[in-house]
Order: structure tokens, then sequence, then C-alpha cells
């Protein structure tokens, strides 16, 4: 989960720095993926719930670059990462609460 993580943020500032963008459009983009690491240190399933929702935008963005720029590996990268991510928060999210349930 770690792996992906770092990597979606290194895509997504490739992707700003791709079009010219500045260090403030990369950190802006860049920024929720960093609620990430406060929901890793918090060990809160409801926030990697949110997290999850997070994700979702990035998908969004993601699919529509990936139509936007046919043939552009970074799109379609950034496309798989998305969806590694989700799945590993949602496995991880899941084994966790059965834990936490048959513990109470």
């Amino acid at each position: 989960m770690w792996l992906t993580w770092v990597a979606l943020l290194l895509q997504q500032a490739a992707d700003v720095e791709r079009f010219a963008g500045t260090w403030a459009l990369t950190g802006l983009r860049c920024a929720p993926l960093l609620f990430y690491l406060w929901a890793a240190m918090q060990d809160g399933l409801r926030l990697f719930i949110w997290y999850e929702l997070i994700l979702l935008f990035y998908f969004i963005s993601s699919v529509e670059a990936a139509f936007a720029y046919r043939g552009d590996i970074l799109s379609t990268v950034g496309l798989s990462l998305v969806v590694i991510q989700f799945t590993c928060c949602m496995l991880y999210i899941r084994y966790r609460g059965r834990e936490l349930r048959s513990s109470v």
C-alpha cells in the first residue's frame, strides 16, 4: 500500500510538471494524498474510508486524462495506481474491521 501511495504521489507531481506547472500547483494536487499519512498514523478505519473518497476524485481525474490523451503512458499508469491504491485500502478496511469486531 505504501509503494502505490508513493508512486501515485510521484505520478501526480510528474503530471503537473509535464504541463509546465508550478511547485504550488504540484503541492495543491498532492496535498489530499498526504491525508493518507494521517490516516495511517492514527490507524482509524473512518480515516481510511475518507481517504478512499479522496481517491475517487483522483480516479475521475485519471479516467478523464486517459481518454483525453490517448496513448499517454503517464495517464494510464496514474489510473492503474489509483485502482490499486483503492483496492488495497478497501481490503485493509475489510480485514481490519473484521479484526476489530471479533475483539469486541
